[in-house]
């Protein structure tokens, strides 16, 4: 890892995405403290889940339970807690007046609650950058296929479809402490979880893809469910969205937690051709397909493990922070993030349109 570069990071949470991002700002030399409710949360970043993952547990790396941390002077807080209680810390951390504050996906509960109260104090904080980790947005793989799309190579997009199919097999062997859905909020569609919240990597591509692809703004959303109830859980295993755009394009998403092996594809289809991205579409990594119409058929690999993911997004901060990358241009702004929250808002409760 690299010594510290000044840039001071606090994280809230010492679960599977705090370890995540915890490493990757060490991997880029930041100063990183960790925060949690759970001591045991705590001992077990320290003495499982990080070594195991990543090697070996980074002494540098300060733990520290709510009321002992301390508070002022981050350049970054990132807040990996659960979404029922991420807009509460977020408050809070906007007093903190960091430069940037990070919020995992997804942002919110359905509901949207505390949002419009965040809204309102982030007012008051105009100089804070807020991002939300859908992280494929920056990585290579999708970079590579946004540089083809702006190239209009493929003429006049078409089609845009998006799959983010994982079950649950995946998602719990990165979290081997619990034991199910119904011990955390990915099982429960109120609190964020379920495949709408959970797989929300898919809205998020595609509103950021038609975006790029010069789609406009989302005009019509149909959407539609397969609900489960086990127990005290409730939540969606698919959820199914259509889109139509103000310039009269239709595409669709599919996120569900029950395919294995996962399936995480987007495709878009031109006049001219065709661009699909594959996460990890191939042992080695993520896979960019595309042709054009009368030239071969063109396959690229982006050679990655899973923290390169979170170790780009730490690279994307940097840009932002520098100010080479603005705000208003990233994948990651909280605008976007909250477009996310908007159609879930939608689809759960129709009634409150």
């Amino acid at each position: 890892m690299k010594t510290s570069n000044g840039v001071k990071v606090k994280i809230l949470g010492a679960g599977s995405v705090g370890n995540h991002l915890a490493q990757s700002c060490r991997r880029v030399g930041w100063e990183v403290s960790v925060v949690d409710n759970d001591p045991k949360a705590l001992e077990r970043m320290k003495n499982d889940i990080y070594p195991k993952r990543y090697g070996a547990w980074d002494d540098s790396i300060k733990l520290f339970t709510p009321g002992k941390e301390p508070k002022g002077g981050f350049d970054i807080i990132m807040i990996g807690t659960p979404p029922d209680v991420r807009m509460k810390l977020a408050l809070e951390a906007l007093e903190e007046k960091p430069k940037l504050l990070h919020l995992e996906k997804p942002l919110s509960t359905p509901d949207l609650g505390e949002v419009k109260e965040f809204e309102k104090s982030l007012a008051k904080y105009p100089e804070i950058l807020v991002t939300v980790g859908y992280i494929y947005a920056v990585s290579e793989s999708v970079e590579a296929a946004v540089e083809l799309l702006k190239k209009k190579i493929f003429g006049e997009i078409l089609t845009l479809d998006v799959e983010i199919r994982e079950d649950w097999r995946s998602i719990f062997a990165a979290h081997p402490w619990l034991s199910g859905p119904a011990e955390t909020y990915l099982g429960y569609w109120r609190r964020g979880g379920g495949a709408g919240g959970e797989n929300s990597h898919g809205l998020h591509l595609w509103q950021y893809l038609a975006e790029v692809a010069g789609w406009g703004a989302l005009k019509e959303v149909k959407t539609d469910f397969s609900m489960k109830k086990e127990k005290e859980t409730e939540y969606d295993e698919l959820i199914a969205f259509l889109f139509k755009t103000e310039e009269g394009k239709v595409g669709r998403v599919i996120q569900d937690l029950f395919t294995h092996p996962f399936k995480t594809w987007a495709r878009l289809q031109g006049e001219k051709g065709f661009v699909e991205w594959h996460l990890r579409g191939v042992p080695e990594g993520d896979l960019v397909r595309y042709q054009v119409e009368g030239e071969d058929l063109v396959e690229k690999v982006f050679a990655k493990k899973r923290p390169d993911d979170f170790w780009r997004q730490a690279l994307h901060y940097q840009k932002l922070l520098s100010g080479e990358i603005k705000l208003k241009d990233s994948p990651l702004s909280f605008e976007r993030g909250l477009e996310v929250m908007r159609v879930l808002n939608r689809a759960y409760y129709p009634s409150s349109l």
